[in-house]
């Protein structure tokens, strides 16, 4: 009998501690069933919020770089191009100087993967109900932080225009094209997000007419 009454008590304990813990596991089902709503639903408003954000910024620290870039070197249309005339003092060719464009590009890459690298977090975090898609929410609740994870390839490549700007008047602009690429760490992903930027680093009038020789600069002057 009282074999029987220990066997019993035992049973009970077992039943209560399983009554315990069902709330426990129901809640914990609930929960995940709540955020994985979450994440279907929110998810791809955060990357695309996100993606917006990180290529704003993305394009001020390509300027800046390139800006800062400028002003440390004092460089001018003079130290990307020369300027060859005849006697008569028309302009026969232009021509770029590599090694100063070469030096000056690398420089550039350099400054952009380190802007890149130091984007403010702060500047990233997107606050939860800007989410929602509610205008009366927007920049309500806790922020979800977004960093950059790493900073993937950075290229870049000059480009030569040549626009009227008068009567027998050309302007010729030297722009640097770069391409850069980071990744971005989001709850549970990691998102990459590339942006593309052409700045112009010089530019000048030439008067006169235009010589065929201008299009010896072509793609990738430098």
């Amino acid at each position: 009998m009282a074999v029987k009454c220990r066997h019993l008590r035992a049973v009970l304990r077992q039943e209560q501690r399983l009554a315990a813990i069902l709330p426990v596991l129901a809640a914990l089902a609930l929960a995940g069933a709540v955020l994985a709503w979450l994440n279907g639903r929110l998810g791809p408003v955060l990357e695309a919020r996100a993606s917006s954000q990180a290529v704003n910024l993305m394009g001020q620290a390509i300027d800046a770089a390139v800006d800062n870039c400028l002003q440390e070197n004092g460089m001018d249309y003079g130290d990307f191009i020369t300027i060859a005339t005849d006697g008569a003092g028309r302009v026969t060719s232009l021509t770029s100087n590599t090694a100063a464009n070469s030096r000056f590009k690398r420089q550039v890459v350099e400054a952009v993967a380190r802007q890149l690298a130091a984007l403010d977090s702060d500047a990233l975090c997107i606050p939860l109900g800007s989410l929602t898609g509610q205008p009366l929410l927007s920049g309500a609740g806790p922020s979800v932080r977004v960093r950059v994870d790493s900073v993937g390839e950075i290229a870049a490549d000059y480009t030569n225009s040549f626009t009227a700007a008068g009567v027998n008047q050309t302007l010729h602009r030297v722009s640097l094209d770069i391409t850069a690429t980071i990744y971005l760490f989001l709850p549970g992903k990691i998102l990459p997000v590339s942006v593309s930027s052409s700045v112009c680093v010089a530019e000048t009038v030439i008067v006169g007419e235009t010589p065929d020789t201008y299009l010896d600069l072509g793609k990738g002057t430098g």
